[in-house]
């Protein structure tokens, strides 16, 4: 570093020497040698932006940035109002995210809106696009959005919501208002009404439909979505002034590198066609635009709101990497209802967070819940969650083999572990063996097991070595690992 500063001291291959030391900040000791460096001689960069070749001043601006002195800001801002070049123009915001910004927020707020305000050339519309990019990625950090409230719930809705693919009518059946439609991703609800949607259990996610003719087109998107009833929408949905943050969120064939261009000449397009009304945000968003490519090569467009509040799985503060979701937890419920019993005493030896019975005890309301766990953080984790879902239960941190109880179950209902790392093929199986063999135990004649796996051969082979057993019914689950779901019946008549 201080090599490269004493070339760039000597007007020697000033560009080059600029970039190495800009390689050099990537480490937390080039940026503490480059803060040294400047504070003994802090003309050698400063008198840099007034250089005559602009990629000097571009790379100089993003060099003090990551100095950040009160001398720096003051440097990059002045460089910056008096920058003609507009290729360079984005890299001083860019650099000023390093430097206390608090007290030049009006001024950066007004470049903002002469670029929104802006009719672009063809040549000048992607410098205008990087530019606004780069100041509202720097000013999220001292304008928190205004905040807007959702108050749509009266408001009949076309939304669509994201299901098991194989498991839609268990969803479409509790849905009673609007006209539905089965699609491929789950159901689509015309004029639903949300306070009832959000009862149900078992979808994964609710977007809003857009009214747009036909499919996007990737190089009209922009102009489609802002004469779409997007602002609109939300609008009528919310309470609140200002501008509404967003983030785009594309789905389909292209690579990463094509998404990522894509999506933010996208987004950097529809703030200023909607006059900042939209604001790309990469973190501090109110509404996700989903766009779903279509076999054509457009895109379908929907809308997630966070700012509606979705309660239903509000307990689950606390999850570790073997967690089922909690809507599939649901799912599971909903299938095996007719075999669930009212006011049953429900144990789940492989409990985790307590997801399962706790999706349980809101299908079918249970007497007494137990759950067992050999992983510690998890029962902590679990007995959280259940405080906060307003159940009782009772954790218990120890390996299913050596639980006793003083009364057998009417149910046990788990999610067996699956293959991990710590969990070969020959070990899962020794494991299941040794659970079967205890639901004869811990479980009453007449009982029920309710299990969610992995391993349908494992199951199999178990069930044919355990008589008392009766398959009941079986339901494929899919997803990325295939995983299926038992209904089984223990008797003591083999």
């Amino acid at each position: 570093m201080r090599e490269q500063f004493g070339y760039i001291k000597q007007g020697h291959e000033i560009r080059k020497n600029l970039i190495s030391v800009k390689e050099e900040l990537k480490r937390p000791e080039g940026r503490r040698e480059l803060r040294k460096l400047f504070l003994e001689e802090p003309k050698v960069l400063l008198s840099l932006l007034d250089e005559a070749d602009p990629k000097i001043r571009k790379n100089a601006a993003l060099v003090l940035g990551n100095v950040g002195t009160e001398e720096c800001r003051e440097a990059i801002l002045k460089a910056y109002r008096m920058e003609e070049k507009r290729f360079v123009k984005s890299a001083y915001p860019e650099a000023l995210a390093g430097c206390d910004c608090s007290g030049c927020i009006k001024e950066l707020k007004s470049r903002r809106k002469e670029l929104l305000d802006e009719i672009p050339t063809i040549e000048t519309q992607k410098h205008q696009q990087e530019e606004l990019r780069a100041l509202n990625t720097l000013l999220s950090f001292y304008e928190k959005a205004k905040g807007h409230k959702f108050m749509g719930f009266s408001e009949p809705s076309d939304v669509i919501l994201i299901t098991h693919p194989d498991y839609r009518q268990v969803t479409l059946k509790n849905i009673t208002e609007g006209q539905t439609v089965l699609i491929k991703a789950g159901v689509k609800v015309l004029g639903g009404n949300l306070e009832n949607l959000l009862k149900i259990r078992t979808f994964r996610e609710l977007l809003f439909c857009l009214n747009i003719a036909g499919e996007l087109k990737a190089d009209t998107a922009a102009e489609q979505l802002a004469s779409s009833n997007l602002l609109s929408l939300l609008k009528e949905l919310h309470h609140g002034e200002g501008a509404f943050y967003f983030r785009i969120e594309c789905k389909g064939r292209m690579t990463l590198e094509q998404r990522s261009s894509f999506t933010k000449k996208l987004a950097a397009r529809l703030e200023i066609l909607t006059g900042g009304r939209l604001i790309n945000s990469t973190s501090n968003y109110e509404a996700e635009l989903r766009l779903v490519e279509t076999k054509k090569g457009g895109f379908y467009p929907l809308l997630k709101l966070y700012t509606l509040p979705d309660r239903r799985f509000a307990y689950r503060k606390n999850a570790v990497s073997a967690s089922i979701r909690p809507e599939r937890a649901a799912l599971c419920m909903e299938l095996a209802a007719d075999y669930l019993k009212e006011n049953a005493r429900v144990l789940d030896p492989f409990c985790g967070v307590g997801t399962m019975l706790v999706e349980r005890n809101y299908r079918v309301h249970a007497d007494t819940l137990y759950g067992v766990d050999i992983y510690e953080p998890a029962i902590a984790g679990a007995r959280e969650n259940t405080e906060i879902a307003r159940m009782t239960a009772h954790y218990i941190h120890r390996d299913f083999q050596d639980f006793t109880h003083e009364y057998l179950f009417d149910e046990i209902v788990t999610n067996f572990p699956a293959k991990g790392k710590n969990l070969n093929g020959h070990t899962l199986e020794f494991l299941y063996g040794k659970f079967f063999d205890r639901v004869g135990e811990l479980l009453r004649p007449g009982g029920f097991v309710l299990l969610y796996s992995h391993d349908r051969a494992f199951v199999n082979r178990q069930m044919m070595n355990h008589g008392s057993l009766k398959l009941l019914e079986e339901w494929p689950m899919g997803g990325k690992e295939e995983s299926w779901l038992f209904a089984i019946r223990f008797s003591t008549v083999a």
